[in-house]
């Protein structure tokens, strides 16, 4: 009985043996078919389908809803390691206040307290960027380990930053140091999301360094890696939608030179706010567009029960922000409420006031660039010809309309030059471009102003002090393109 029991456990062992020999063979065989199949585009993309669906299961950390506003908060600014591509990595600057990328998210017409302290390797400053508070709060230098407490209100609501303005403002702000600063309205929480996305772009050295001396015709420094919420690419987190529903973008260009326009396939937008105010008639786009320093916040409704569209710009260079819906959910009306800033009264028949002709000039000097290790010349940007600091302020007094126009004329370098111009402390009224009125009435703090042509605005100060016009092209602002407001 034995040697028969011994038999049949060595024929089963050589049965399942061949099984398993056959099924080796399968598995090789399925294993070849799939080495084959990874080289085609079907399965890549089916790969990234998957690990999209993997994805969708974490909480977008940017969708502020998740978050209760507060009055206080303690801002650190520290150095820190980042990967920036495969096998590389670089020492970057960033705010840390205990919620993702450094936000900070209160209610409109609170007393804030923020405590901010420089923990990083150098002297900066912070400017609270379109906030309307007094002159002594606003670029701020802090020395390392140095502490300071800054105690305001701010009554208008909106998507606002706040970013170093140390000088030169492109070494600190082009690796990082910029946060969203978000004011909150009551009905905010109406909406079934409300996202922030912060749109960069990095220019990386072979080795994988933010390259601060990065540019190819020695004007402004543009990226070469595109990032939403400081990441690129599938590691962007995805905006959950379902049909019916109605979520908010708050998008914001902190590039220090580059525009973004950004599109959602099959998707129009809703317009609400430019630069953190209002529009007094919301608006139908089907693509925005946002040079440095701007901010748009827009409303997306619903439209489709299941499928993955995505917000992209007009390169391929990191940007795709993955909108997944995911059934149906409330069929919502919009929560916004239209109760905006008055228009200023007359100035579309007044006079001019003030006229800034922006331009460029080549520097008389030469400086040595070691990236290039030959002395060259530098372009300065000028402002009626002056670059700062050598500029002639101009003398305003508080709770004055004034009607200023901006002139491009900087055409006669190596390709024409955008300005995107920035008023610190308040916010002015757009009243023509070109001399065309605009149809609507819109208030913002940064405005581009296109080749040979021109921009006017109404702006009123509220606080005294002197202000800085200037570009938030980084590049022609550290080079001299600002000019001084001595408000009194």
């Amino acid at each position: 009985m034995k040697k028969i029991g011994i038999s049949l456990l060595l024929v089963s062992l050589m049965i399942l043996l061949s099984a398993c020999s056959e099924l080796q063979k399968s598995l090789s065989h399925i294993k070849v078919e799939n080495d084959v199949s990874s080289s085609s585009d079907e399965l890549k993309i089916e790969k990234r389908k998957i690990a999209k669906k993997v994805k969708q299961n974490k909480e977008n950390p940017f969708n502020i809803l998740s978050y209760e506003p507060d009055s206080n908060y303690k801002i650190n600014i520290v150095n820190y390691m980042t990967k920036t591509k495969a096998g590389s990595s670089d020492m970057l600057f960033k705010y840390v206040t205990g919620l993702p990328g450094g936000m900070i998210i209160v209610n409109k017409d609170t007393d804030l307290t923020l405590d901010v302290q420089n923990y990083s390797h150098d002297n900066t400053s912070i400017y609270w960027h379109g906030l309307t508070i007094p002159n002594s709060l606003q670029n701020t230098v802090l020395l390392p380990g140095e502490k300071k407490v800054f105690n305001f209100k701010q009554f208008n609501a909106g998507t606002f930053w706040f970013h170093s303005q140390q000088k030169p403002v492109l070494e600190q702000l082009n690796k990082g140091l910029y946060a969203p600063f978000i004011i909150k309205e009551d009905y905010d929480s109406k909406y079934a999301g409300d996202y922030v996305l912060m749109l960069d772009d990095w220019a990386l050295s072979k080795e994988g360094k933010v390259d601060n001396k990065y540019s190819t015709n020695d004007m402004e420094i543009i990226g070469n890696k595109e990032t939403v919420n400081g990441k690129a690419g599938y590691d962007i987190y995805p905006i959950s939608l379902k049909k019916g529903e109605i979520i908010k973008l708050r998008f914001i260009n902190v590039s220090t030179a580059q525009t973004h326009t950004v599109k959602l396939e099959g998707h129009q937008f809703r317009v609400t706010h430019l630069d953190g105010i209002k529009v007094l008639e919301p608006y139908m786009v089907s693509e925005i567009k946002l040079s440095p320093g701007e901010r748009v916040d827009v409303e997306i409704k619903g439209t489709q029960e299941f499928g993955t569209f995505y917000i992209t710009n007009e390169r391929n260079l990191g940007i795709k922000i993955p909108v997944v819906y995911s059934g149906i959910g409330k069929n919502m009306e919009s929560p916004f409420i239209s109760d905006g800033p008055k228009a200023f009264v007359g100035m579309e028949t007044k006079n001019i006031d003030f006229e800034y002709v922006l331009n460029s000039k080549m520097k008389k000097n030469y400086e040595y660039d070691p990236k290039k290790a030959k002395n060259i010349k530098y372009f300065n940007w000028t402002i009626n010809g002056k670059s700062y600091p050598e500029v002639n302020a101009t003398k305003l007094k508080v709770g004055q309309v004034y009607k200023m126009r901006f002139i491009n004329k900087d055409t006669q370098n190596v390709h024409e030059m955008s300005h995107s111009m920035h008023i610190q402390g308040t916010h002015f009224q757009i009243i023509s471009i070109n001399g065309v009125a605009q149809k609507t009435q819109i208030f913002k703090d940064t405005v581009e102003i296109k080749p040979n042509e021109y921009v006017d605005i109404a702006v009123k100060f509220e606080n005294s002090g002197n202000w800085m016009l200037h570009s938030h092209i980084i590049d022609y602002e550290d080079r001299g393109m600002i000019t001084i407001f001595e408000v009194e």
